[in-house]
């Protein structure tokens, strides 16, 4: 288990909303770890190509994104569920964005790949997170 599971397992759990999925948020904070990682990577490499702005400032959002709905995800405590929910939402539209965008180029460039495959599982994951809070509403 990695340092951020068992962190959150040690947070006071009287303090959480009851019956919050703390396996689906933990795979969801992963994997927006990963997306904001391959994001920065393709961004970087995509920003100094010929025809490959779009693609590099999509994937500067997409790692900026991620980045927010991790760290919220990372404060349960204070966690308001309407504006969660809604970060989670805006947070699947831009990594659906950011997948697509970088699928149009996975052929010729394999960090495009990589970055939409990263995309696509944290779209999943906060999907899967989403989900289980709708359950508790």
């Amino acid at each position: 288990m990695n340092m951020t599971a068992e962190m959150m397992k040690s947070m006071p759990m009287a303090e959480m909303p009851m019956g919050m999925d703390m396996m689906a948020m933990q795979e969801a904070i992963e994997a927006c770890s990963a997306c904001m990682q391959a994001c920065t990577m393709c961004s970087d490499a995509m920003g100094g190509m010929e025809d490959m702005g779009t693609c590099a400032s999509m994937c500067a959002n997409c790692a900026d994104m991620c980045t927010t709905m991790m760290r919220v995800m990372m404060r349960p405590m204070a966690m308001d569920m309407p504006s969660m929910m809604a970060m989670l939402e805006a947070t699947i539209a831009m990594c659906k964005a950011c997948m697509d965008e970088c699928m149009s180029h996975a052929e010729m460039s394999e960090t495009c790949r990589m970055c939409a495959q990263a995309c696509e599982m944290a779209m999943n994951a906060c999907m899967k997170m989403l989900s289980s809070m709708k359950a508790m509403a």
